[in-house]
Formats: C-alpha cells, sequence, structure tokens
C-alpha cells in the first residue's frame, strides 16, 4: 500500500464518525423540517375548517332571521369546507386508504395544493401518537355534530316557502347545534396546538442531543486529528505553490517570486511567458496521457537550459513562465532562443506516433519602465500572443512603440471589456424604422434592431467594438446577446404579430452548428413567432461561405425567420447569386443611395439592384435616406422601403415602443 493510499485511508478512519454524524443531523433536520411544514399545514387546515363550520352556522341563521334564499347558497359554499376534509378523512380511514380521493377532499376544503401531500403524509404515517389520535377524534365528534346541518339545509332546499315559525324553529335548533360544536371546535384546535408545542419540542431535544453528540465526539477525536495536521500541512503548502502533474513552481508561487523581483530597486530583471504552438494536436490525437507526458517532458528540458536563479514555474495548461532576476535584455533574449530551439528540437513520441512542437515566446525588460505585477504579467501576456500572431515559433521583445502591438493591446483590451459587458449586461438595443415608400394600408412596425455598448453612462455604437469581437471570435455570443433580449422585448410590444424586426448576424454565427439549437429554445420560451424575425446578413459573408450560408438560411427559413441581404452592391459580383440566396430582402447599401442625386453612377447602380432584386421576387430597402428628394427619386425608381435619418434616427428599443407613423404622413417634398 502506497503512502498517499495509507493517508486517505486514516482520513477517512478519522472522518467517518463526523460524516455519519453530519448525515444524520441532515435527515434529523430534514425530517423537523416536514414534520413542521405537516403541522403548520394541518393548523392552516384547522382553521379553514372552523371557519368553514362557522360561517355555515351563521348563513342559516341569517337564512332564518330573514328568510333570503341566497344565504342558503352561501351556507352550501362555506359547508363544503368541512364537507371536503370529511370526505378527505374517510378516504384516508379506508382499507386501503384512497389517497387521490383524499386529495381532491382536501382541495375541497380550500387547502392550498402544495400543502396536502404534508396533510395526507402527516395523517397517514402519524395518526398513532397519542395526541394525533386525539386531535382525530376531536375533529371526528365536531364534525358529527356539524353534519346535522345537512337534514336542516335539505329541508330548506325542498321548501318552497319557509313560514315565520319554521323559521324560530330553525333558529332554536341552530343554536343547539351551535353551543355543542362550539366547544368541540376550540378543543379541537387547542388540542392540536398542544400537539404542534409538543413534536416542536420533541425535534427541539433531539436536534440538541444530536448537536452535544457532536461536540462530544469533536473532542474525543481531536487528539488523533492533531497528529495528522503537521503532515498535511505540509502537503498543502506544497501543493498550493506547485504543479500536481510536472512538479514546478504554480502561477501563485510564479506572482510572488516576481512580485518581489519588482519591488527590488535599481535591478534589471526580465520576465518570459511560453506557450506551446501544436500541443493541442499532441492531446486531441493521443490523448490527455500523451499530452502530460509532453509537458513533463518539456518541464523536464527547459529547467536544464535556464539559469540557477530563474524560476521556472507551469502557469496552467500549456503555458509557461519564467523570472529571470538580474537578466539583462541581450542574455534574456539569448535565452529565450536557445528555449525556442529546445522546445522545437524536442523528438516526442507517442504509441508509435511522433509529435513535433515549437514555442511561441514573450519576453519583457522589466528595467525599461516601472511595472506593477498585474502590468508586467499583461505586457508578458501580449508580447506572447505577438509572436503567435506573427507565425508562431519565434521569440517577440515586448515592446510599447511597436504600433502592430498597441493595436492589438487595444484589440486585447476591448476583449476583456465585451466579455464584461456580456457578464453584466451592459449592451443595450435600439432600433430604426423601415417604411415602405408607398403604402395605404394600415400601418405596421417594422424596424431593424441595432446594437450599443453603455459604458460610464455613454452609449458607444458598434463601430468601436465590432472589429475587435470579430477578430477573437466573440461575435457569435453577441448575436446570441442581441437575439435574446430583442425577442424578450418584442414579446411585449404592441402589435408584436403583425411586425418585422430585423436582426443582423455576423459571417461566424453562419458558420454556428450551435445557433439554430439556440434560436429554437429562445423562440419556445419568448413565445414570439417566427415569422416576425428577419435576420440580416452581408452579401460579403453570404458569398464568402455560400454553401453554408444557405443551407442556415433555409433551416431558419424552415422554422418560419425571414432574410435580408445587407450592403448589398458593394460586390457586384454577388449580382449572381442572388437567385440562389434564400432572401425576402435586399437592402441597397448606403453609399450608393447617399450620393444618387449628384451621382449619375449611383443612381444606376441604385436602379439596377432595384429591377434586378424585383426580377429576382426580392422587395428592396434603401439605406441612409436622408432628405426629401432621395425619397422621392427612390419612389420614382420604384424602391419598396426605405431607412435611414429622415425617416428616424435610431431610438431605444423598449417593450412600450410607439407604433410605426407611415411615410405618407413625412413631409416628402
Amino acid at each position: 500500500m502506497t503512502g498517499a493510499s495509507r493517508t486517505s485511508l486514516r482520513l477517512v478512519t478519522l472522518a467517518w464518525p463526523f460524516v455519519l454524524i453530519v448525515v444524520l443531523q441532515t435527515v434529523l433536520a430534514t425530517f423537523s423540517l416536514q414534520v413542521t411544514s405537516s403541522l403548520r399545514a394541518f393548523v392552516t387546515g384547522e382553521s379553514l375548517w372552523s371557519k368553514g363550520q362557522h360561517d355555515a352556522l351563521y348563513y342559516l341563521s341569517r337564512y332564518a332571521a330573514s328568510g333570503d334564499p341566497s344565504f342558503v347558497a352561501r351556507y352550501h359554499e362555506a359547508m363544503a369546507i368541512p364537507m371536503g376534509d370529511r370526505a378527505a378523512r374517510r378516504a384516508l380511514e379506508a382499507q386501503p386508504p384512497s389517497v387521490d380521493a383524499a386529495f381532491r377532499g382536501f382541495l375541497a376544503g380550500g387547502n392550498h395544493p402544495d400543502d396536502i401531500p404534508s396533510l395526507i403524509w402527516l395523517f397517514r404515517y402519524f395518526r398513532w401518537l397519542p395526541i394525533m389520535d386525539a386531535c382525530i377524534r376531536d375533529w371526528r365528534t365536531a364534525e358529527n355534530v356539524l353534519m346535522q346541518l345537512q337534514p336542516i339545509s335539505e329541508a330548506i332546499d325542498t321548501s318552497r316557502q319557509t313560514s315565520d315559525a319554521e323559521r324560530r324553529d330553525l333558529t332554536r335548533r341552530l343554536d343547539e347545534i351551535n353551543a355543542l360544536v362550539t366547544p368541540l371546535t376550540k378543543q379541537f384546535s387547542d388540542r392540536l396546538g398542544e400537539g404542534t408545542r409538543q413534536v416542536q419540542t420533541i425535534l427541539l431535544i433531539g436536534n440538541t442531543a444530536m448537536a452535544l453528540l457532536f461536540i462530544l465526539l469533536t473532542v474525543w477525536r481531536l487528539n488523533t486529528f492533531l497528529a495528522h495536521r503537521r503532515y498535511i500541512e505540509e502537503q498543502l503548502s506544497h501543493n498550493a505553490n506547485h504543479d500536481a502533474l510536472t512538479g514546478l513552481p504554480n502561477r501563485r508561487l510564479f506572482e510572488q517570486r516576481l512580485a518581489t523581483a519588482l519591488a527590488q530597486p535599481d535591478t534589471c530583471h526580465a520576465l518570459m511567458f511560453i506557450d506551446l504552438d501544436q500541443f493541442k494536436a499532441v492531446n486531441d490525437n493521443g490523448g490527455h496521457a500523451a499530452g502530460d507526458a509532453l509537458l513533463r517532458r518539456v518541464s523536464l528540458d527547459l529547467g536544464k537550459a535556464i539559469r540557477g536563479t530563474d524560476l521556472l514555474a507551469r502557469l496552467g495548461g500549456d503555458e509557461f513562465g519564467i523570472v529571470l532576476p538580474n537578466c539583462a535584455p541581450e542574455d534574456a533574449l539569448r535565452i529565450g532562443m536557445r528555449l525556442r530551439e529546445i522546445t522545437e528540437a524536442i523528438d516526442f513520441v507517442w504509441n508509435g506516433h511522433r509529435y513535433s512542437i515549437s514555442a511561441s515566446i514573450g519576453v519583457v525588460h522589466l528595467a525599461e519602465s516601472s511595472f506593477t505585477l498585474q502590468e508586467a504579467l499583461r505586457a508578458a501576456d501580449i508580447a506572447c500572443y505577438m509572436a503567435k500572431e506573427k507565425g508562431r515559433n519565434r521569440v517577440h521583445i515586448f515592446e510599447t512603440t511597436d504600433a502592430a502591438q498597441t493595436q492589438f493591446t487595444a484589440n486585447l483590451n476591448w476583449v476583456q471589456r465585451l466579455h464584461r459587458a456580456l457578464e453584466e449586461d451592459s449592451f443595450r438595443l435600439f432600433s430604426q424604422e423601415i417604411a415602405p415608400i408607398d403604402s395605404s394600408g394600415a400601418a405596421v412596425e417594422h424596424c431593424e434592431i441595432l446594437l450599443r455598448l453603455e459604458e460610464n453612462g455613454k452609449i458607444l455604437a458598434p463601430a468601436s467594438f465590432i472589429a475587435a469581437a470579430e477578430r477573437f471570435g466573440l461575435m457569435p455570443a453577441l448575436d446570441r446577446w442581441v437575439v435574446r433580449h430583442a425577442l424578450d422585448i418584442i414579446g411585449r410590444r404592441k402589435g408584436m404579430a403583425s411586425g418585422t424586426y430585423s436582426i443582423n448576424l455576423s459571417g461566424l454565427t453562419l458558420k454556428d452548428d450551435a445557433f439554430l439549437p439556440f434560436l429554437r429554445d429562445v423562440l419556445s420560451r419568448s413565445h414570439v413567432p417566427a415569422n416576425v424575425l428577419c435576420f440580416e446578413i452581408t452579401e460579403t459573408s453570404a458569398i464568402e461561405n455560400l454553401d453554408e450560408a444557405i443551407a442556415f438560411m433555409n433551416a431558419m427559413r424552415a422554422m418560419g425567420c425571414r432574410f435580408a441581404l445587407d450592403d448589398f452592391g458593394v460586390g457586384m459580383s454577388s449580382l449572381t447569386y442572388l437567385k440562389r440566396l434564400p432572401v425576402d430582402y435586399v437592402k441597397i447599401d448606403g453609399s450608393f443611395v447617399r450620393d444618387m442625386l449628384t451621382d449619375r453612377a449611383d443612381r444606376m447602380t441604385v436602379e439596377m439592384i432595384n429591377q434586378i432584386s424585383h426580377l429576382a421576387g426580392r422587395q428592396t430597402i434603401a439605406e441612409f435616406v436622408e432628405n426629401a428628394e432621395i425619397l422621392a427619386a427612390l419612389r420614382a425608381i420604384g424602391v419598396d422601403h426605405a431607412q435611414g435619418y429622415f425617416l428616424g434616427r435610431p431610438q431605444p428599443f423598449l417593450p412600450d415602443g410607439l407604433d410605426t407613423i407611415p411615410l405618407s404622413h413625412a413631409d416628402v417634398a
């Protein structure tokens, strides 16, 4: 038996009594909660029963005093509660008991459906308790007295008219029944309260006894536990600062050593991040066992190649870090190049397969500027990223004046901001109206939903962050956020079922196999009909992945969604693909619309796109309609819809959005 196995066995021997006590305490606590909940339900049911019998007597008394038949109907309503409880009790006392009939009876007795299982459980399994048996006897006795009202009510129901003498006799009989049932009801209530207190006392004693037993056991085991404390602390201390797979220091110890180096004045240190380039291929093809073996091999080879004062650590996955104290820039570069060569030269064979790897290495000279710990780590991370961006298997020195690095850093900063915005729901939805140019029918809402980012009280346009989102693969996540929140708002808008809401999708989303199941799920949850959605994709992304785009669009059209081809006309070669793409709308790119009054080529382009789209059976939408003259020209050409600042600027997309204003109301020159 190994040392680890003996330690585990010893820990189990020490811990099992505590585990047993905790389990028993949990069971007792759960049982206590169940009993307490059942007693509460029983007390509530008794209260409803008492009110029902009291109201039944009251309404019959009112009938006896006034002769008003409406009080008889109200009597029956009140009497239904004790009658329902009576049916439930008799169903549970039957052999065998009928749980379904008891449930229906308690439900007719006004009890909440969630409380009824507790009532049935308490009645069936605890009626043998003396206090419960006495409560049920009191219930049955009071019920027998109350049942004397039944022949009285039946006589009233069959009689068309009741004389004054009969009503006086009825009043007398009701007073007699009330005199009998009132003390019985009070006795039932008092007995139930006494039983509740007794049960709570027993449960309190049981829980207290279990807690005392736990304390005694803790004291008893304390000496044995302390004997292992030092060994466990040593193990925990080592594990807290070292990687279990490679035995190297981990990120925690690495950052402690780096912070110490940064705190030393007037010294020249270097920081290095190493990322293995082909590690995923080894992990995928050879399995995790192969990946683990490779990491151990790399750790061993790198550790032999660094100086004795350097600290090599595994930061996670296939990432390593090195703190190089008192290391000049040229020495750091030389060490980085040697580590790259050593990694590239590793001949790793697993199950007969030979794998080649390389390393992308980022180096930061810490003497060049005053770095905080986080700034130094971020600089090394960026340098390592840049080594990968420039082709991998290379060493990149962090330079604050590197333009490509600066742009990359800006994009990387956006990645963090976008992740934070997704987590905190900092995005906002706006909408811009799309109006029919010639429409005499009733106005229906047609708008494009637009994404904005709110930071520090400012609204940022997508041009600020879309490029970074596309570069780092965040567009599918943004598209999902837009779809999910747009459906939530659409589902609460007036006239939603007849509207059209356009939502932009990125080219990356067209390749996302998980998007269609996601869309089906959110549509099902939102209850928004799919036919009100019109997804806009750019002609560039559609043509770049034509077959994938067509399959994607056909699958969504089968659900009822529609499509628009956005920014159409930028690449004129796409005209040959228009028939193949299953779109409903073609959006004429705004660069042609904006200058069509002064540029004849742009106007001819708009006319051509409109004619070809109509021949293909598609409706057209002109973007960037900024004045009445452009709108009039589009009407003359025959374009179907218009969108632009002249018709309406983007507004917050809210559940209480206003109805669309018909275009005929606009001031058109």
